[in-house]
């Protein structure tokens, strides 16, 4: 069994280390250690059933597997910045065992967490770094870029472009063949039926753009 560590230990964290004992159950492949975070005052505490190992500068010495924990894209593509070039930290694939996709027509980087009840059909290619939370369908010729967060409750359909760093929250609909930009921001319930520039936030049914988001405060 490899050592593992979650960055992060809010809920989505402990959802992680949830899916992780998961996949032990199928076949054991990881010993959790525990979670890392910054905050001086959680070193050592216990966090549902896991401890605080270290910080982010205990991380950077380790030769360890780490895997995202945390439901914001900013912080986790600041996060893997950090990381990126240490050669003895690895960021394997986290994917629930009854996850439903065309697994060799999926096209899949590295570090993405894919949780319980996602289905992802064919000819998909799926970046590094996200995380795909619960229940939701991705439809044929999907392309999704690098640390994107996708909510529960999604409906992703076919041949949808996603850009880097976007966050989409829980139970949005996105129609066919639409573009979303990087740093895009989309409220949970809507539904996209129009492309959105980069930096957009969108929200309702049909979606509208809010506001144009100012790209030095997304990365």
């Amino acid at each position: 069994m490899k050592d593992i560590v979650i960055l992060g230990a809010g809920g989505l964290a402990r959802e992680v280390a949830f899916l992780i004992e998961e996949i032990n159950k199928e076949k054991s492949s990881y010993n959790l250690l525990g979670f890392v975070v910054n905050d001086s005052t959680l070193q050592g505490a216990i966090i549902g059933k896991y401890k605080v190992v270290g910080d982010e500068d205990w991380l950077a010495n380790q030769n360890i597997n780490a895997a995202l924990g945390i439901g914001d894209p900013k912080i986790n593509s600041k996060i893997i910045s950090k990381f990126a070039d240490k050669k003895d930290i690895f960021f394997p694939n986290l994917i629930h065992p009854k996850t439903v996709w065309d697994i060799d027509r999926i096209k899949l980087g590295k570090g993405n967490v894919i949780c319980a009840g996602n289905i992802f059909t064919t000819d998909i290619e799926i970046g590094s770094f996200n995380i795909f939370n619960l229940n939701s369908t991705y439809g044929h010729d999907i392309k999704i870029c690098d640390c994107s967060v996708f909510n529960p409750g999604l409906n992703i359909s076919g041949g949808v472009s996603i850009g880097s760093r976007c966050l989409i929250g829980t139970g949005a609909t996105i129609l066919q063949y639409i573009e979303i930009g990087s740093d895009v921001l989309v409220g949970a319930g809507s539904v996209v039926n129009k492309n959105v520039t980069e930096g957009g936030a969108v929200a309702g049914m049909p979606a509208r753009l809010l506001i144009k988001r100012i790209k030095e405060d997304t990365k």
